[in-house]
């Protein structure tokens, strides 16, 4: 799928929601719909240390406590990352005797996240909005790296020249991204966790393309879907501006994806195509898959971010052209 198909594919998913433009924006959504096979990760925050932001914190820990069902609204309180995809949450005792909330979540869908990417610490003080924009910097940062390493397995693996300079260049892209979406989180009190990630040798091509066809062709296209929308929505001028220029850069990102897949599926043998796009395809039934949680319905105005029926409707004419 190249630059000028995903332009028109995203035009046409965002102004299929077009009455949604005439007020709000995107308004009352999260981002993203499914965890874009992220893998999850655990975050376990003592009871004591749990903030009520306006909420008593002993009503929602017994109705935990009187069922699983209901500890959502609890885990909303305790995350310091606003996760999008809260998969799972749960009381637990603690060494000592104490209690904990536990919950499992897939983060955002801010690029590609590289192999070896660790799972973040804490973004520290910030409003909800603040600590959802430095999760995503963080995301951002993350693709610095997974480039780079695309780069050089590309180069290895002895893939086209222009390849490995859009991957290279794309590094410079992520970086102006983070530094971005980082500035905003700051303004709203919030830190961007610092990102750390175990570089492994250089990976043998059915790999590289796996990784390419999950976190490339599936994830970063949906990624730059969302841009697009945000930077036609978002209510917030500072997040739409930047917006405007990362849904551009991330496009681009999502066609270089799809050229690095029909490069490397010249290399490889029939099982490995067949079981690359079957990664591929569930990626793409994930973004189905997970629930909505996280932000407010005036945080997510401001981000730009869909409605929960409109991004599944996004999400699910995404998944169709890209099947």
């Amino acid at each position: 799928m190249d630059h000028q198909s995903l332009v028109a594919l995203f035009r046409r998913i965002v102004l299929a929601g077009s009455p949604l433009l005439l007020g709000t924006g995107f308004g009352v959504g999260c981002v993203p719909v499914g965890d874009c096979s992220a893998s999850e990760q655990t975050e376990t925050v003592p009871v004591y240390q749990i903030h009520a932001d306006g909420n008593n914190i002993d009503d929602l820990i017994a109705r935990c406590q009187a069922s699983s069902s209901d500890c959502i609204p609890l885990c909303e309180q305790v995350s310091s990352f606003m996760p999008p995809f809260l998969k799972s949450c749960e009381l637990v005792t603690v060494d000592g005797g104490g209690l904990a909330v536990r919950s499992t979540f897939t983060p955002g869908c801010g690029g590609r996240r590289p192999e070896g990417l660790a799972a973040p610490a804490s973004s520290g003080a910030g409003d909800s909005l603040g600590t959802w924009l430095a999760a995503n910097a963080h995301l951002e940062a993350a693709s610095i790296e997974a480039f780079e390493i695309l780069a050089m397995e590309l180069g290895a693996h002895r893939a086209p020249p222009a390849l490995i300079r859009a991957a290279r260049a794309a590094t410079a892209d992520e970086r102006r991204h983070a530094n971005a979406i980082g500035h905003l989180a700051a303004s709203r009190g919030a830190v961007p966790p610092a990102v750390s990630v175990s570089r492994a040798p250089v990976r043998d091509i059915e790999a590289v393309s796996r990784e390419n066809a999950v976190e490339g062709c599936v994830r970063e296209t949906y990624a730059a879907l969302l841009a697009y929308g945000q930077a036609q929505t978002a209510t917030d001028f500072a997040i739409r501006s930047a917006m405007a220029g990362i849904a551009r850069d991330e496009t681009r990102h999502a066609a270089l994806a799809w050229a690095v897949d029909d490069w490397s599926q010249t290399l490889l043998a029939p099982a490995a195509r067949r079981r690359i796009r079957a990664a591929r395809r569930e990626a793409i039934e994930a973004l189905l898959d997970a629930p909505l949680a996280g932000l407010s319905p005036s945080d997510r105005a401001q981000a730009g971010l869909p409605d929960e029926d409109n991004a599944a409707r996004m999400a699910g004419e995404l998944s169709a052209a890209l099947v």
